[in-house]
């Protein structure tokens, strides 16, 4: 006898089949690298899967990327939701930190990033616009703390934004820093140091006295 699926049911196994490609190529791609990556590679990587079948959900290795794209977009866009908020210094605390864990998990993005762009001219001008809205976010929250007296006000027109862009690229291009000179990809703390050492000089003494509160509440929590 014949199971039926119904619709829902259908569509349910659509995306759990799509979420194990994607899973597939992101450790494909993690591990060897965008460009040494074919679909046969990942079709192997997905137990039990076909390249036939895996064309069904995905009809090339442009469509998984651009969807493990649009995966990595809505997750830092969730990320970046509180500086919309109340952006406290725990907050950008807990902020740098899922960023860190987020970049391991699609290392491959942040470490091929221009060979990735160049190849997939539609994700690039797409990823030029996200980046724009990312450093937005970053100046929001730059001004909102400027507002409660944490951060210095810009000194010229301008600063913000330089500032703003200065402490996304630090973040986003962190992994190939690390890559170039040969240090560790999982150093969590140099991640953190790195971001809060951009913020640290526009500080206020009410702002330092804030962070060493931060750090005072993070280093009991480990212990």
């Amino acid at each position: 006898m014949h199971r039926v699926l119904f619709i829902p049911q259908i569509r349910e196994l659509m995306s759990t089949t799509k979420e194990k490609i994607r899973a597939a190529a992101v450790r494909c791609f993690n591990r060897d690298g965008l460009a040494n990556v074919r679909l046969q590679h990942i079709a192997d990587e997905a137990a039990y899967m076909s390249v036939g079948n895996m064309a069904y959900h995905y009809r090339t290795k442009e469509h998984i990327v651009r969807a493990i794209w649009e995966e990595l977009v809505a997750k830092q866009k969730t990320l970046l939701a509180e500086y919309r908020v109340v952006p406290l210094f725990e907050d950008i605390e807990r902020q740098i930190r899922s960023t860190f864990q987020l970049q391991q998990e699609y290392l491959f993005f942040y470490l091929d990033t221009l060979e990735l762009l160049r190849a997939y001219p539609d994700i690039a001008e797409a990823h030029r616009q996200h980046i724009q809205w990312q450093v937005m976010q970053v100046e929001g929250m730059l001004r909102f703390n400027i507002s409660r007296g944490v951060f210095v006000a810009e000194k010229m027109e301008g600063q913000l934004t330089h500032l703003a862009q200065h402490y996304w690229m630090s973040g986003d291009t962190w992994l190939y820093r690390q890559k170039l000179l040969d240090a560790s990809l999982q150093d969590a703390e140099n991640f953190r140091d790195t971001l809060w050492h951009i913020l640290l000089p526009y500080c206020t003494e009410m702002g330092l006295l804030e962070f060493s509160q931060l750090n005072a509440l993070i280093l009991g929590n480990y212990f």
